[in-house]
Protein backbone atom coordinates (compact mmCIF):
# COMPACT_ATOMS: atom_id res chain seq x y z
CA UNK A 1 0.00 0.00 0.00
CA UNK A 2 1.24 3.51 -0.79
CA UNK A 3 0.05 7.10 -0.29
CA UNK A 4 0.84 10.40 -1.72
CA UNK A 5 1.18 13.44 0.64
CA UNK A 6 0.57 16.58 -0.63
CA UNK A 7 2.40 19.32 1.68
CA UNK A 8 2.38 23.27 1.19
CA UNK A 9 4.75 25.40 3.36
CA UNK A 10 3.29 27.55 6.46
CA UNK A 11 5.40 30.07 5.26
CA UNK A 12 5.43 29.92 1.64
CA UNK A 13 9.35 29.44 1.53
CA UNK A 14 11.03 25.91 3.02
CA UNK A 15 14.73 25.86 3.16
CA UNK A 16 16.01 22.04 3.39
CA UNK A 17 19.40 21.14 4.01
CA UNK A 18 20.79 18.23 2.01
CA UNK A 19 20.45 15.99 5.18
CA UNK A 20 16.56 16.74 5.34
CA UNK A 21 16.12 12.56 5.54
CA UNK A 22 16.86 12.61 9.11
CA UNK A 23 13.27 15.07 9.27
CA UNK A 24 11.58 12.85 6.87
CA UNK A 25 12.43 10.05 9.30
CA UNK A 26 11.33 12.30 12.11
CA UNK A 27 8.02 12.92 10.57
CA UNK A 28 7.39 9.66 9.64
CA UNK A 29 7.06 8.19 13.19
CA UNK A 30 5.81 11.44 14.60
CA UNK A 31 2.93 10.46 12.39
CA UNK A 32 2.93 6.60 13.00
CA UNK A 33 2.79 7.22 16.81
CA UNK A 34 -0.31 9.81 16.33
CA UNK A 35 -2.01 7.67 14.17
CA UNK A 36 -2.15 4.14 16.02
CA UNK A 37 0.70 4.16 18.99
CA UNK A 38 0.46 0.23 19.41
CA UNK A 39 1.64 0.11 15.32
CA UNK A 40 4.55 2.44 15.65
CA UNK A 41 5.91 0.70 19.06
CA UNK A 42 5.69 -2.61 17.53
CA UNK A 43 7.14 -1.42 14.54
CA UNK A 44 10.16 0.38 16.59
CA UNK A 45 10.53 -2.77 19.14
CA UNK A 46 9.90 -5.55 17.85
CA UNK A 47 9.30 -5.27 13.55
CA UNK A 48 9.89 -8.21 11.05
CA UNK A 49 12.49 -10.74 11.41
CA UNK A 50 14.12 -13.02 8.99
CA UNK A 51 17.58 -14.83 9.72
CA UNK A 52 18.14 -12.80 12.76
CA UNK A 53 17.91 -9.90 10.57
CA UNK A 54 14.96 -7.13 11.72
CA UNK A 55 12.93 -5.15 9.11
CA UNK A 56 10.49 -2.29 9.60
CA UNK A 57 8.64 -2.87 6.22
CA UNK A 58 8.31 0.42 5.81
CA UNK A 59 9.77 3.22 2.96
CA UNK A 60 9.31 6.86 1.44
CA UNK A 61 10.28 8.62 -1.20
CA UNK A 62 12.22 12.48 -0.74
CA UNK A 63 10.43 15.16 -1.40
CA UNK A 64 9.26 16.05 -4.93
CA UNK A 65 9.04 19.79 -4.96
CA UNK A 66 6.87 22.16 -7.59
CA UNK A 67 9.56 24.63 -7.70
CA UNK A 68 12.94 24.84 -6.14
CA UNK A 69 16.47 26.39 -5.74
CA UNK A 70 19.64 24.36 -5.14
CA UNK A 71 22.09 25.92 -3.63
CA UNK A 72 25.44 24.86 -1.74
CA UNK A 73 23.79 23.59 1.49
CA UNK A 74 20.57 22.57 0.56
CA UNK A 75 17.35 23.63 -1.17
CA UNK A 76 14.93 26.29 -1.37
CA UNK A 77 11.42 25.17 -2.20
CA UNK A 78 8.62 27.80 -3.60
CA UNK A 79 5.45 26.48 -3.43
CA UNK A 80 4.40 23.10 -2.85
CA UNK A 81 5.61 19.75 -2.64
CA UNK A 82 4.68 16.19 -2.29
CA UNK A 83 5.91 13.09 0.16
CA UNK A 84 5.17 9.29 -0.62
CA UNK A 85 5.09 6.48 1.66
CA UNK A 86 4.92 2.86 1.39
CA UNK A 87 4.41 -0.72 3.16
CA UNK A 88 3.39 -4.21 2.00
CA UNK A 89 1.87 -3.90 5.85
CA UNK A 90 -1.39 -1.68 4.81
CA UNK A 91 -1.78 -0.92 8.74
CA UNK A 92 1.76 0.78 8.96
CA UNK A 93 -0.02 3.46 6.33
CA UNK A 94 -3.39 3.55 8.34
CA UNK A 95 -1.34 4.64 10.62
CA UNK A 96 1.03 7.31 9.05
CA UNK A 97 -2.13 8.71 6.84
CA UNK A 98 -4.13 9.06 10.22
CA UNK A 99 -1.19 10.62 11.93
CA UNK A 100 -0.35 13.33 9.21
CA UNK A 101 -4.55 13.82 8.92
CA UNK A 102 -4.79 14.53 12.68
CA UNK A 103 -4.17 18.36 12.52
CA UNK A 104 -4.14 20.74 9.53
CA UNK A 105 -0.07 21.05 10.04
CA UNK A 106 3.20 19.13 10.62
CA UNK A 107 6.42 20.41 10.87
CA UNK A 108 9.42 19.22 8.91
CA UNK A 109 12.22 19.89 11.20
CA UNK A 110 11.35 23.44 13.04
CA UNK A 111 9.33 23.92 9.76
CA UNK A 112 5.44 23.58 10.02
CA UNK A 113 3.76 22.67 6.62
CA UNK A 114 0.18 21.83 5.83
CA UNK A 115 -1.24 18.55 4.86
CA UNK A 116 -3.29 19.74 1.53
CA UNK A 117 -4.11 15.83 0.69
CA UNK A 118 -3.54 12.39 1.80
CA UNK A 119 -4.30 9.88 -1.20
CA UNK A 120 -3.66 6.01 -1.55
CA UNK A 121 -1.90 5.69 -4.82
CA UNK A 122 -3.22 2.88 -7.47
CA UNK A 123 -1.14 -0.49 -7.56
CA UNK A 124 0.92 -0.68 -10.58
CA UNK A 125 0.24 -4.05 -12.53
CA UNK A 126 2.75 -5.87 -11.94
CA UNK A 127 4.76 -8.64 -13.64
CA UNK A 128 8.16 -10.56 -14.00
CA UNK A 129 9.49 -7.39 -16.00
CA UNK A 130 9.06 -4.06 -14.66
CA UNK A 131 11.32 -0.36 -15.45
CA UNK A 132 11.83 1.32 -11.98
CA UNK A 133 13.43 4.68 -11.21
CA UNK A 134 14.78 5.53 -8.00
CA UNK A 135 12.17 8.15 -5.40
CA UNK A 136 15.13 7.59 -2.87
CA UNK A 137 18.50 6.09 -3.55
CA UNK A 138 19.48 2.77 -3.43
CA UNK A 139 21.66 1.80 -0.48
CA UNK A 140 23.67 -1.89 -0.53
CA UNK A 141 27.34 -2.70 1.36
CA UNK A 142 29.06 -5.79 1.95
CA UNK A 143 31.31 -6.04 4.99
CA UNK A 144 35.59 -5.92 4.70
CA UNK A 145 38.40 -6.00 6.38
CA UNK A 146 40.76 -3.29 6.01
CA UNK A 147 44.72 -3.65 6.47
CA UNK A 148 44.95 -3.79 10.19
CA UNK A 149 41.85 -6.75 9.91
CA UNK A 150 38.90 -4.06 11.27
CA UNK A 151 35.95 -4.98 10.02
CA UNK A 152 33.78 -2.15 8.44
CA UNK A 153 30.96 -1.60 5.80
CA UNK A 154 31.88 -0.43 2.18
CA UNK A 155 29.18 0.95 0.24
CA UNK A 156 28.37 -0.31 -3.12
CA UNK A 157 28.05 1.03 -6.61
CA UNK A 158 25.35 -0.23 -9.03
CA UNK A 159 27.88 -1.36 -11.63
CA UNK A 160 29.90 -4.21 -8.89
CA UNK A 161 28.21 -7.61 -9.47
CA UNK A 162 28.06 -7.72 -5.33
CA UNK A 163 25.33 -4.81 -5.57
CA UNK A 164 22.34 -7.02 -7.42
CA UNK A 165 23.36 -10.30 -5.04
CA UNK A 166 23.00 -7.77 -1.63
CA UNK A 167 19.54 -6.42 -3.60
CA UNK A 168 18.54 -10.06 -4.04
CA UNK A 169 19.40 -11.15 -0.10
CA UNK A 170 17.57 -8.18 1.14
CA UNK A 171 14.95 -9.09 -1.10
CA UNK A 172 14.45 -12.65 -0.11
CA UNK A 173 14.72 -11.60 3.65
CA UNK A 174 12.18 -9.00 3.89
CA UNK A 175 9.72 -11.28 2.17
CA UNK A 176 10.19 -14.05 4.35
CA UNK A 177 10.09 -11.83 7.09
CA UNK A 178 6.25 -10.50 6.11
CA UNK A 179 4.98 -14.26 5.19
CA UNK A 180 7.03 -16.82 6.99
CA UNK A 181 8.13 -18.70 3.96
CA UNK A 182 11.15 -18.16 1.51
CA UNK A 183 10.51 -16.99 -1.97
CA UNK A 184 12.52 -18.62 -5.03
CA UNK A 185 14.45 -17.36 -7.95
CA UNK A 186 16.21 -14.51 -8.33
CA UNK A 187 15.87 -10.77 -9.93
CA UNK A 188 18.28 -9.62 -12.57
CA UNK A 189 18.83 -5.88 -12.60
CA UNK A 190 19.96 -4.02 -15.55
CA UNK A 191 20.83 -0.56 -15.53
CA UNK A 192 18.74 2.24 -18.17
CA UNK A 193 21.32 5.34 -17.69
CA UNK A 194 24.08 5.98 -15.64
CA UNK A 195 23.71 5.85 -11.82
CA UNK A 196 23.79 9.27 -9.97
CA UNK A 197 25.39 9.27 -6.49
CA UNK A 198 24.02 10.42 -3.43
CA UNK A 199 25.54 11.15 -0.31
CA UNK A 200 22.97 11.69 2.94
CA UNK A 201 23.54 11.81 6.76
CA UNK A 202 21.56 9.98 8.62
CA UNK A 203 22.21 10.56 12.78
CA UNK A 204 25.15 11.89 11.80
CA UNK A 205 26.65 9.50 9.80
CA UNK A 206 27.13 9.62 5.68
CA UNK A 207 25.22 7.14 3.95
CA UNK A 208 25.71 6.45 -0.10
CA UNK A 209 23.25 5.60 -2.26
CA UNK A 210 22.43 5.73 -5.82
CA UNK A 211 19.36 7.42 -7.63
CA UNK A 212 18.84 5.58 -10.97
CA UNK A 213 16.46 3.46 -13.23
CA UNK A 214 16.45 0.53 -13.94
CA UNK A 215 14.83 -2.98 -15.06
CA UNK A 216 14.06 -5.94 -12.73
CA UNK A 217 13.37 -9.12 -13.85
CA UNK A 218 12.26 -12.14 -11.90
CA UNK A 219 9.37 -13.69 -9.59
CA UNK A 220 6.57 -11.18 -8.91
CA UNK A 221 6.34 -11.33 -5.22
CA UNK A 222 10.11 -10.32 -4.86
CA UNK A 223 9.45 -7.41 -7.55
CA UNK A 224 6.41 -6.70 -5.36
CA UNK A 225 8.24 -6.60 -2.02
CA UNK A 226 10.97 -4.13 -3.56
CA UNK A 227 8.28 -1.87 -4.63
CA UNK A 228 6.21 -1.96 -1.94
CA UNK A 229 9.31 -2.28 1.20
CA UNK A 230 11.71 -0.57 -0.87
CA UNK A 231 14.94 -2.24 -2.57
CA UNK A 232 18.26 -2.39 -0.94
CA UNK A 233 18.62 -1.26 3.19
CA UNK A 234 17.94 1.53 5.53
CA UNK A 235 14.07 1.45 3.58
CA UNK A 236 13.04 3.20 7.19
CA UNK A 237 15.64 5.99 6.80
CA UNK A 238 14.68 7.03 3.25
CA UNK A 239 16.39 4.77 1.22
CA UNK A 240 15.39 2.29 -1.73
CA UNK A 241 12.01 3.48 -2.94
CA UNK A 242 10.45 3.25 -6.47
CA UNK A 243 8.23 4.38 -8.97
CA UNK A 244 7.13 2.28 -11.62
CA UNK A 245 8.19 3.82 -15.36
CA UNK A 246 6.07 3.34 -18.34
CA UNK A 247 7.89 1.84 -21.27
CA UNK A 248 6.44 4.45 -23.34
CA UNK A 249 8.23 6.67 -21.06
CA UNK A 250 11.78 4.98 -21.89
CA UNK A 251 11.00 5.55 -25.85
CA UNK A 252 10.32 9.07 -26.00
CA UNK A 253 13.89 10.11 -23.82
Amino acid sequence: MRIKVDLIPVDKELFLPWSYADWLRGLLYHALRLGIPQVAQFVHDVGFSAENKKYKLITFSLLQPTAYEPSRDGLRIKGALSWSVSSPVSKLIEAVALGLLVGPDVRLGQNPLRVENVCVVPEPAFGERMIFTTLSPICASTGERDEAGRFGKRFLSPEEPDFGRVLNENLRRKFASLHGTSSAGEVKFSLLDEPRSKLLSVNGTQVRGWLMRFIAEGPQDLLRIGYEAGFGERNAQGFGMVGVLERATIWRE
